[in-house]
């Protein structure tokens, strides 16, 4: 009975710890999505308007904003990885097999873009960034137009664009290669908070645009009922 016991205590202590597990590697995804902000429209805008199509900087951004990929994909992506109008790459982060679609919009750019290899985006010397040096580079250039974000922030968009549009948790975990739900359920559950507060502040307006106002001055405002007129006996 002791040994059964124990058993059960050990049980406990297992369960509890999985479960602070669970809840410190949900705190420790939403820093660090916290911890990089988030690309705007506009910031979008301010890097197209002074970074034109041709240019490698506009494809890195384009390809981590359109294809969702992160910098560490950016800079091994090629035109291998490309077959007809579908991209496949397995993501250098968590190896996951990530597959999307491109728009013919960056198909042009891809094809705009010179380059001397098989590399998508290059450096000035016509060979492949590293990782490190992309983020630095891509910083720069995000200076230049006046954007003061990193890379880490455009996935951030995209995500949200794709959570707004509609795109549930799984179709999230497929472009962007994530491999933990809790990381797609973020802009998910960010976006049915609000769409549902959207709707209840609606069902509240057409309750309260149900209730009768009353008059300010009782017996006011109330049309008498027409007099019945009986017809006088002859």
């Amino acid at each position: 009975m002791q040994l059964v016991n124990l058993l059960h205590g050990h049980a406990d202590e297992i369960d509890i710890a999985a479960r602070i597990g669970s809840i410190c590697q949900r705190f420790i995804i939403a820093a660090l999505l916290v911890g990089f902000p988030a690309w705007t429209v506009d910031d979008v805008k301010k890097f197209r308007a002074t970074h034109k199509i041709g240019t490698p900087e506009r494809l890195a951004m384009e390809l981590m904003l359109l294809a969702g990929l992160r910098r560490s994909d950016v800079v091994v992506v090629g035109r291998q990885h490309i077959q007809d109008r579908v991209l496949t790459i397995d993501t250098a982060k968590t190896g996951a097999r990530v597959t999307v679609e491109l728009s013919e919009d960056l198909l042009k750019m891809i094809n705009a873009t010179p380059r001397r290899g098989l590399h998508l985006v290059e450096n000035s010397l016509g060979k492949p960034f590293v990782k490190e040096s992309f983020g630095n580079w891509f910083r720069v250039k995000c200076t230049e137009a006046g954007v003061t974000k990193s890379a880490h922030g455009l996935r951030k968009l995209s995500a949200t664009l794709a959570a707004e549009g509609g795109a549930a948790t799984h179709q999230l975990l497929a472009q962007y290669g994530w491999t933990n739900l809790s990381t797609a359920e973020i802009y998910t559950k960010g976006v049915d908070r609000k769409r549902l507060g959207i709707e209840a502040s609606r069902i509240v307006a057409d309750q309260i645009g149900n209730i009768e106002i009353p008059h300010p001055i009782s017996g006011e405002g109330i049309i008498p009922k027409k007099a019945i007129k009986t017809k006088a006996k002859k």
